[in-house]
């Protein structure tokens, strides 16, 4: 066999034993060993039997020429390749099945590792073409390698799938390793879209499901999408358990990359679920939208238990949004329960500075939920200046980001720095609840506002039962800081049940817990925990803070300070709130019962009751009487 790198490794890894457990074909239904009938078809690479028997297989063509729909063709080890615009292209609705172990009697014997059955574009042509324009098909494809596809130049979609391309059609997808094919450029437009697979318009709901998708490239010569999987009108596909590894969605200076591991665009209830997104680019060299995930269009899309790890949006060469996961001009999309670490939206140099979430990027969208999600060690820009190494959020209405731990981000590693673990733009109805942001850096340069938040620009939002602690801004606000600018653009917020502690690991004003930095800024805080900085509460001329039972303890110069207005009612003040390691209340807490009655808040950052007693305590936690088992961070999810 004439195979590529790529193939070599896989098949040595087959040799040894390696190879991933995910691979075993363990299809719907479907057992190991399949019972012949007269709807089962054989082929080998060099097969002539004109009827396709077991005992005398024949070519592909030939078999596929036979086939009927619920027919099922099994292919021998080898490699297949040939002529047109793809290597097959299925029109009926039929089950494609890879590692037969060429067996000419018994029972169907179907190993993919063993057994490797290789469908070859050559560089040349598309792999696979699942055509539903007329007939509307639902194939079965599964042990399959798929390698070399190249769509560049298909008399039908050019541009569109290099290895899989589906219309009309609604596939399963299984167990199957698709690598080294490309989509683009397209003769048509120039642009290519869903390097590995790329799926349009399904009139039921697809799955991919337990598959390698490996060092794809959707265009590497000018716009490209999905370096891996791009997915347009899938409304209600699933795509679950696959990795996704090493693929590409543009690397032409200049140009647009979007999805370097997988694109999503128009899909109502699409749903990615235990997938390992791993190591994709969205664009080498130029401006790129979600290094790992990209998901564009009014419908809600799901993200769940995925893992997004070391994902780039820009390589080199121009911005970056959304080192792992960015989320575009959608309407209700759901992240929740994922793993988002590693991820760098903009890697090296670029003409123009500023990047946005090293974790997630949020654009433009509404009804967007971030939940329950470990979001940590991302990296917004590393040149240059970077907002949001967590999140960053750029005109998100109704925003919802809750229980997430957003850890150890960092807004830029060598510029100005803004929300190491959390920048907002521009969002009415943000909701900013229970999460734990420890460990933020706006930037390790002397210009980071915001170690752990940021706050930016005609933004109204409710912060309750937060921790935000350690985190280290170098300019204004270690906790929290605001930008409003020269217009009217007011920023707006309750912030009740928080504790900020220990922010204080900058310099300067950027040790400050909640730094009101700039004018119009309207707070209005209600049963806070404030410890350990300069200053709790820092206010600017012309804004203003309105503070009601806050407890203060352990600040160098004073509880509160600054020219603007604070007003601050009945707080607690010179006591040791008494926190325990991972900042919950301690035994004999002064904070215990101490707060006002918030009827609106029923649960603390734990979800227990609140409150626990005659009345709540201040602060995220509510004390509850015996041991505290902390959550710990293992395998998540």
């Amino acid at each position: 066999m004439n195979l590529g790198r790529h193939q070599q490794i896989i098949l040595s890894l087959v040799a040894g034993g390696l190879f991933l457990a995910g691979l075993l074909l363990w299809l719907s239904g479907t057992p190991s060993v399949a019972r012949a009938d007269p709807g089962d078809l054989f082929v080998t690479p060099d097969g002539s039997g004109g009827a396709c028997a077991q005992d005398n297989p024949g070519a592909l063509q030939t078999a596929l020429g036979l086939a009927n729909d619920g027919d099922t063709l099994y292919l021998a080890e080898g490699t297949y390749t040939g002529t047109g615009g793809a290597v097959i292209t299925l029109t009926k609705s039929i089950t494609l099945y890879g590692g037969w172990d060429g067996s000419p009697t018994g029972p169907a014997v179907r190993d993919p590792e063993a057994y490797p059955t290789i469908l070859d574009g050559e560089g040349q042509r598309r792999v696979m073409f699942l055509d539903g324009r007329v007939d509307r098909i639902t194939p079965t494809i599964g042990g399959l390698i798929i390698a070399h596809g190249n769509a560049a130049h298909a008399p039908y979609n050019s541009g569109r799938g290099g290895g899989i391309l589906g219309t009309g059609a609604t596939p399963y997808i299984a167990n199957t390793i698709i690598t080294d094919n490309v989509a683009g450029p397209s003769e048509v437009d120039g642009r290519g879209y869903g390097g590995g697979i790329f799926l349009i318009n399904s009139p039921g709901q697809a799955v991919i499901t337990g598959n390698r998708v490996l060092s794809n490239v959707a265009n590497p010569g000018g716009h490209g999408e999905g370096g891996g999987i791009f997915l347009d009108k899938m409304s209600g596909t699933q795509v679950v358990n696959n990795l996704i590894l090493g693929n590409t969605a543009a690397i032409t200076d200049g140009e647009l990359g979007r999805g370097g591991g997988i694109a999503v665009t128009y899909s109502e209830g699409a749903t990615l679920t235990g997938n390992q997104v791993e190591h994709n680019v969205a664009n080498a060299r130029g401006l790129g939208y979600g290094g790992g995930v990209y998901v564009n269009g009014p419908q809600a899309v799901m993200l769940t238990g995925n893992v997004v790890l070391s994902n780039t949006a820009s390589l080199t060469g121009g911005l970056g949004r959304g080192g792992g996961i960015a989320i575009y001009t959608s309407g209700g999309a759901i992240i929740t329960g994922n793993r988002v670490e590693h991820n760098v939206a903009q890697g090296g140099p670029a003409p123009i500075w500023g990047s946005d979430g090293g974790g997630i990027y949020c654009y433009s969208s509404d009804g967007v939920t971030i939940g329950d999600n470990l979001i940590r060690y991302n990296i917004a820009s590393i040149p240059a200046n970077g907002s949001g190494g967590g999140i960053m959020s750029w005109g998100c209405d109704h925003l919802s980001i809750i229980g997430n731990t957003i850890q150890d981000n960092f807004g830029s590693t060598g510029g100005n720095g803004y929300g190491g673990g959390l920048d907002v733009y521009g969002s009415q109805g943000l909701l900013v609840e229970a999460n734990r942001i420890t460990g933020n850096t706006a930037t390790t340069t002397p210009w980071g506002w915001g170690g752990g938040l940021h706050m930016c620009r005609d933004v109204f939002f409710t912060m309750t039962n937060n921790i935000v602690a350690a985190n280290r801004a170098s300019y204004k606000g270690g906790g929290m800081a605001f930008e409003t600018g020269t217009g009217s653009d007011p920023v707006t917020g309750t912030l009740a049940h928080n504790t900020f502690a220990a922010n204080d690991r900058g310099s300067g004003e950027g040790r400050i817990a909640i730094h009101l930095n700039d004018s119009r800024v309207t707070l209005v805080l209600t049963n806070n925990l404030i410890y350990s900085h300069t200053y709790g509460v820092y206010a600017t001329a012309g804004s203003t803070a309105t503070l009601y039972r806050t407890l203060f303890y352990a600040h160098s110069e004073a509880d509160t300070g600054g020219p603007g207005t604070i007003t601050n009612t009945d707080p607690i003040t010179g006591q040791n709130p008494l926190l325990t390691a991972d900042y919950h209340l301690g035994d004999d807490s002064p904070a215990i019962d101490a707060g006002l009655s918030l009827p609106w808040l029923t649960a603390d950052i734990d979800g227990d009751p609140r409150p626990i007693g005659p009345a709540p305590d201040v602060g995220a936690d509510e004390w509850r009487c015996g041991v505290y088992l902390p959550l710990v961070v293992g395998d998540f999810p």
